[in-house]
């Protein structure tokens, strides 16, 4: 019986010690976090991505270009980033991107003042294309 315990103990405290030493909490959640499906709400069309905030930034300038978008702002920060971006029609937009942890983000797109639902999906997937 006493063995059991021990060896259960054993396995807790190598379990945190691994987690602590190894900074993993972050993967951890972020494993939780996952890609996830897109949600379109007031507006904001949101999508979690398994890729960091760097890879998320490039995948979406590509997009934009490929779409032939004019870029007005292009922000690229450790933990987000904010690119702004003009259709021909001169219909502003913005893309959002912020950690959710070192490989995981958030991609934001908002099209027009309130929204447009479907040129913000197609924004999105192509996104997800180049990811």
């Amino acid at each position: 019986m006493f063995a059991i315990i021990r060896k259960w103990v054993q396995g807790v405290i190598l379990l945190v010690m691994v987690i602590n030493f190894s900074g993993c909490i972050p993967l951890l959640v972020g494993a939780a976090v996952g890609a996830g499906s897109m949600a379109y709400m007031q507006g904001v069309l949101e999508m979690n991505f398994d890729q960091s905030v760097k890879k998320s930034h490039g995948a979406s300038v590509a997009a934009l270009k490929d779409l032939g978008l004019f870029i007005k702002q292009d922000e690229l920060n450790r933990h987000s980033s904010r690119i702004n971006f003009e259709f021909e029609t001169g219909e502003k937009g913005k893309i959002d991107i912020k950690a959710l942890t070192e490989r995981s983000s958030k991609i934001k797109i908002r099209v027009g003042v309130i929204g447009d639902e479907s040129k913000s999906r197609m924004i999105m997937n192509i996104i997800q294309q180049k990811l």
